[in-house]
Order: C-alpha cells, then sequence, then structure tokens
C-alpha cells in the first residue's frame, strides 16, 4: 500500500479522534514516524469505539510487519515521550 492509502486512514481517524476525545492529530507525521503511528493508535483503541477501533485495525494493517514495535521498546517511554506533544 502506498502512503497515500495510509494518509486517507489517518485523516479518518483525526476526524474521529476530534469528535469522539477532542484531540488532534499530526496526520503526516503519523504517515512519516511509525512509533508516532502506534501511539495515536493505542489513542484510538482507548475511546472504545468502533469505527476507531477498525480504522485503527485498517491502519495498522497498512504499516505491515516492518512496523511491528521492537522487544526492546517500552510502552512507558513512547508514551511520555508523545503524550505531551497530542492535543
Amino acid at each position: 500500500m502506498t502512503d497515500n492509502d495510509k494518509f486517507a486512514i489517518a485523516a479518518r481517524l483525526y476526524v474521529q479522534l476530534r469528535r469522539k476525545s477532542n484531540r488532534a492529530i499530526d496526520t503526516v507525521w503519523m504517515v512519516q514516524s511509525n512509533e508516532y503511528a502506534r501511539e495515536v493508535l493505542r489513542i484510538a483503541r482507548a475511546q472504545s469505539d468502533n469505527d476507531l477501533q477498525q480504522l485503527a485495525n485498517h491502519f495498522e494493517a497498512l504499516m505491515g510487519p516492518a512496523a511491528a514495535p521492537s522487544a526492546s521498546a517500552s510502552a512507558p517511554v513512547s508514551a511520555s515521550k508523545y503524550v505531551g506533544s497530542l492535543r
């Protein structure tokens, strides 16, 4: 899949997250950074909304297996790095 496909899903995630939790995300950065994308997907899944769950699953599928977090990566480090920058 292309970055255009990921950007389209990221834009839909932006709209849904803005409506459901009043959060704004950077869609371009989400396409460019797998670490940022994983954090946005974590936030989307925490909303307990079926639309957000489906969009998160679709985006993650577009990321592919190479984007899976490494065993050495820890969630608290990622969360603390991006929580302040996500609105």
